[in-house]
């Protein structure tokens, strides 16, 4: 099945570019000559496919100092066509996949093919064939992608486990959603702790050093949030693990959950944006890059985000919606601050909770619950609708309530199992603020489904 990316997505990921375990670069592979490139681009496709999913980059070369474009471009992309690319993928992959091909505008408008790599594979993916003189990739052979990040095959039986368990959970996701065809169940919350203050003071800490940061900044700028924000934060409660200062980059690193393309809590390398420690937390700030001017920068990548050992977390963010005026062409303009999209609320709900479940296993020992409270702020005046036209809003919906505050209290590892029951009823009130839309559980279902498989 072909994955559709939105645009924004895929431009993302040429902003600071870095190699991940879902994101890899390769030079101006000859994909059309060199069937030493063919195999070198089919091993990497191989271990992203086993990974879940993700996405090869081609023009571009890791070096000391970052990613820079490779050298040697081509005269033109013809090389990196898709019917060239699914070609490779039938005589490399079994079973075989599609992958869908973009050509990518760079922050300085340089283009770049980017591969998108499905996942939500219910068997492990292996080499079809060797590659010339049996090297680079082996007959037979299953890759995954490991830290570093690298592409190898399975090495130990934790390697292994990692490989099967997605798989069977695939699979698993398969049966849940024909389930859900047929019955919808609720997923209760758990009590209410009676001491909520310690997440109240959390947050309005994190306000009030957000406030500290931005007061520098000239007004109506994109990172002062000027047409409003959401701000997503929660408390893990459980057994802590003992771990260093020193070791907790390291864990939000790999607590990441990037199932779009700008992920909530996202761990930026590039000096300027780097996170740092203060007062106990890690602290980052996008909307501080002083390598681009305040005015240039949109408030949907200027987030402001704490993490404290002590499993507290506090994410703002300027809405998505706001920034669409200059990214449609050939559509309808949308003016910042007039609209709410039907399905971003789903998909950024969505991945925050999977990140926390992650940080959670991460950061604590034994069963773990999360509290969570998201707050949207600028909703007066907005119409609901879908900025991507997948989804039909055929009334006019408009929010009167600048403002309303969700919360939940969930069991932690009932989250990856359950997300869809635990969305929608967090959800439900902020979409009632829109003329009383009535947000049902099979979009929630479909959208939360769309956002896991890439489909975004």
């Amino acid at each position: 099945m072909t994955q559709a990316i939105t645009r924004e997505r895929l431009s993302d990921l040429l902003v600071d570019p870095r190699e991940d375990l879902d994101f890899e670069v390769k030079n101006w592979l000859d994909l059309q000559n060199s069937n030493e490139d063919k195999a070198t681009f089919a091993k990497a496709i191989l271990a992203l496919a086993n990974h879940g999913g993700g996405f090869v980059a081609l023009g571009l070369l890791e070096t000391d100092s970052g990613i820079v474009e490779a050298e040697g471009r081509p005269a033109t992309l013809d090389r990196y066509s898709q019917d060239l690319i699914n070609g490779i993928v039938q005589n490399y992959c079994d079973p075989p996949f599609h992958c869908a091909v973009h050509i990518v505008a760079s922050p300085d408008e340089t283009l770049y093919p980017i591969v998108v790599v499905p996942g939500g594979h219910r068997i492990p993916v292996r080499a079809r064939r060797a590659g010339p003189h049996g090297n680079i990739v082996q007959n037979n052979a299953i890759y995954i992608r490991k830290p570093g990040p690298r592409s190898e095959t399975p090495q130990s039986a934790q390697d292994w486990d990692y490989l099967l368990a997605r798989c069977l959970r695939n699979r698993r996701d398969e049966m849940f959603d024909q389930i859900r065809d047929l019955i919808t169940g609720a997923v209760p919350q758990i009590e209410q702790p009676t001491e909520p203050a310690r997440l109240e003071d959390w947050i309005r800490v994190g306000f009030e050093r957000w406030h500290t940061l931005t007061q520098v900044l000239p007004e109506h700028v994109g990172p002062r949030f000027p047409h409003g924000y959401y701000n997503f934060a929660y408390e893990i409660i459980g057994e802590r693990r003992q771990i260093s200062p020193a070791q907790l980059p390291d864990v939000l690193r790999a607590s990441v959950v990037r199932h779009t393309g700008w992920p909530p809590f996202w761990y930026p390398t590039r000096e300027g944006i780097t996170p740092y420690p203060i007062d106990g937390a890690v602290e980052c700030w996008l909307g501080g890059d002083t390598q681009t001017p305040a005015e240039n920068r949109d408030a949907a990548h200027s987030d402001f985000w704490r993490i404290h050992s002590e499993g507290m977390a506090f994410l703002l963010r300027g809405f998505q919606e706001d920034g669409m005026e200059v990214q449609r062409p050939g559509r309808s303009t949308i003016l910042p601050g007039t609209a709410f999209d039907i399905s971003l609320p789903v998909w950024r709900i969505g991945e925050t909770l999977l990140q926390a479940q992650r940080l959670a296993e991460n950061l604590f020992e034994g069963p773990t619950t999360i509290r969570f409270i998201a707050t949207y702020e600028g909703l007066s005046g907005r119409a609901l609708t879908s900025i991507d036209h997948r989804r039909h809003v055929w009334e006019s919906r408009i929010a009167r309530q600048n403002s309303i505050t969700l919360n939940t209290h969930v069991d932690a590892q009932a989250i990856d199992t359950n997300l869809p029951e635990i969305v929608h009823p967090l959800l439900s009130p902020l979409y009632a603020l829109f003329d009383f839309f009535e947000l049902s559980i099979q979009l929630v279902s479909e959208e939360l489904s769309r956002m896991r498989g890439g489909n975004i």
